[in-house]
């Protein structure tokens, strides 16, 4: 039988802690974390006395660049190593492709794009590039672009030739705007067809203008080989009859209506037939031809 106050199982039953024990435990806890907390925070305290410190060597760093004026070496040193190194990595220009309709010199092309075999590649100036480009005769308008690793492409686009100007007997082709193309040379198979020759002032500005209303008769057009204007803005028309008109200044849809409604007959007599008065028409007969 057991004992008075003798744990019945055998075992030894272990007292809840007194109340200064349990005090005494949380007194200890408390002072672990807190030995914690303040190695941490001395711990980031000396992170970031170290990060303040080195940002402020490397600002004391920079402004005795700038000072010194040798900042503007430092960058180039960098440019220059990073250049090398992508240079010795293969970025360099091995292709420069010109694509376009055919009618410029590939070499004055490549000439005016001024980017050669060798390059850096990423240095390329392309706007540049196109505007050179732009600025040679026949181009309208060009694009300049990089293929990825090493090929430059330019491709053009050629502008089409609208008349042709005599200006003091020199012969210039033009665009619809009248701005100079070329000189027109000698070899013309590959210029389009039916282009017309527009003398005198600011005929080529206002050769698309005449132009609308001269095909508004298709007739008549068809038979126009040259347009002349004057200093007044009123237009003359040479056929390929031999025919001149001369139109109505600020009329010459009228004069041309007129004049469409004439046989062949009525004007075969005659080399002029002026529509300048509006209140009447003048026929230049033909001079008869001497023996």
């Amino acid at each position: 039988m057991a004992k008075n106050g003798a744990n019945p199982t055998g075992q030894t039953r272990v007292s809840p802690l007194k109340p200064r024990l349990r005090g005494a435990s949380r007194l200890v806890q408390s002072r672990v974390h807190a030995g914690i907390r303040a190695a941490t925070l001395n711990r980031r305290s000396a992170l970031n006395s170290a990060a303040g410190l080195l940002a402020a060597l490397a600002l004391l760093f920079f402004l005795a660049l700038w000072l010194g004026g040798y900042l503007p070496a430092v960058k180039q040193n960098i440019s220059d190593t990073k250049r090398n190194t992508l240079m010795s990595m293969g970025f360099t220009v091995d292709h420069i492709d010109v694509m376009g309709e055919g009618r410029l010199n590939e070499a004055d092309v490549r000439a005016a794009v001024g980017i050669y075999h060798g390059d850096y590649f990423f240095a390329a100036d392309l706007k540049r590039a196109q505007a050179r480009t732009e600025s040679l005769p026949w181009v309208d308008r060009a694009v300049v672009r990089r293929l990825w690793p090493n090929r430059i492409v330019v491709q053009l686009v050629e502008t089409t030739p609208y008349a042709i100007y005599q200006d003091e007997g020199v012969l210039h082709l033009t665009d619809l705007d009248g701005a100079l193309v070329a000189p027109l040379e000698a070899d013309t198979a590959r210029l389009p067809e039916g282009l017309r020759v527009f003398t005198g002032p600011q005929a080529a500005e206002h050769a698309a203008e005449i132009s609308r209303v001269v095909q508004e008769q298709p007739r008549i057009w068809a038979q126009t080989t040259a347009l002349t204007r004057h200093a007044s803005g009123r237009w003359d028309l040479h056929l390929n009859t031999g025919l001149t008109l001369r139109l109505c200044q600020g009329q010459a849809g009228r004069s041309l209506r007129q004049f469409a409604q004439l046989s062949d007959e009525q004007v075969a007599r005659y080399s002029v037939i002026d529509f300048r008065l509006s209140d009447r028409i003048t026929l230049t007969p033909i001079e008869p031809t001497t023996t």
